[in-house]
């Protein structure tokens, strides 16, 4: 009976506990954020929950609900990762919203932009988000172009999906595009017939890919308009610092390492010491 009571009074203290598992991986969850690498031109940031904006510069950290706008004849990149390995490029008159604590989204109510996603973590996605389509890959090269009445994906790298949505936001259809086609999608519309990628767009893609290898690569001085890239600077910084970082943790780990064993050790020694009195020959007394 006694047994039952306290089984009795166990459950009871569990069923009024709050759930804190999930809140404890929850506190854990940092927000991610991303960086201006180039500007060319006028563009424009408006950070997450401000009315004004701010001109764009390299080197600007971008979090989730930020807003980037370019004029004409203008451009931003914006690199997700230290490595510069997730890129994208948001072209001229065109507006993008970063969405998602892990940045995996990009809103994109108009005009065009360009993306390099070549190192995710497993199981996660990147994607652009028009009003009528979404388009994404684990790891691929691509282009999305949002206009008034329809979207454009063109796929340059690997294989990326295409989804449409109605006005709803009901899924219509979703298909596959591998390299070297593209879609169209009529605003609400399902996707169109698979087209073949001209020379003209293939050759773009080359050309742009080469200028941000250029861009990218340590100690370069320019821009792909002449100016001097502040980008640069900032990067070797960040890399020095991010690579003392790493040392760091590595020290202090290595430092609890070896606490740890001294501490075995040290208790090793006592449970072998011989129970001698302290003055006995070869002993010391404490």
């Amino acid at each position: 009976m006694k047994r039952f009571y306290v089984i009795t009074a166990i459950a009871a203290v569990f069923a009024i506990m709050p759930p804190v598992l999930p809140h404890a991986y929850a506190a854990k969850e940092a927000e991610k954020t991303a960086k201006v690498t180039f500007v060319q031109g006028d563009a424009k940031v408006q950070k997450s929950g401000a009315t004004a904006w701010d001109t764009a510069k390299a080197g600007l950290v971008l979090s989730d609900g930020d807003t980037i706008k370019t004029a004409k004849a203008s451009a931003v990149e914006i690199s997700f990762d230290k490595n510069n390995k997730n890129m994208v490029r948001l072209e001229e008159e065109s507006t993008a919203i970063l969405r998602g604590k892990s940045l995996n989204r990009i809103e994109l109510p108009v005009g065009r932009i360009r993306s390099l996603v070549k190192s995710l973590k497993k199981e996660s996605s990147f994607d652009i988000k028009t009003p009528t389509v979404v388009a994404g890959a684990r790891g691929s090269g691509w282009d999305v172009i949002a206009s008034d009445k329809r979207d454009n994906v063109k796929a340059f790298e690997d294989e990326i999906f295409v989804q449409s949505y109605d006005q709803q936001g009901k899924l219509i259809k979703e298909i596959f595009v591998r390299e070297g086609w593209e879609v169209l999608v009529d605003r609400f519309q399902s996707p169109g017939e698979l087209i073949e990628l001209t020379d003209k767009d293939r050759n773009d893609w080359s050309s742009w890919r080469d200028d941000l290898s250029g861009r990218l690569e340590p100690g370069n001085t320019g821009g792909q308009d002449g100016s001097p890239s502040q980008f640069n600077g900032i990067q070797d910084i960040q890399g020095r610092l991010d690579e003392q970082e790493d040392f760091k943790d590595q020290v202090l780990e290595t430092e609890d390492i070896r606490k740890v064993e001294d501490r075995v050790e040290n208790d090793n020694r006592i449970e072998q010491k011989p129970s001698e009195p302290c003055n006995s020959p070869g002993f010391v007394c404490p």
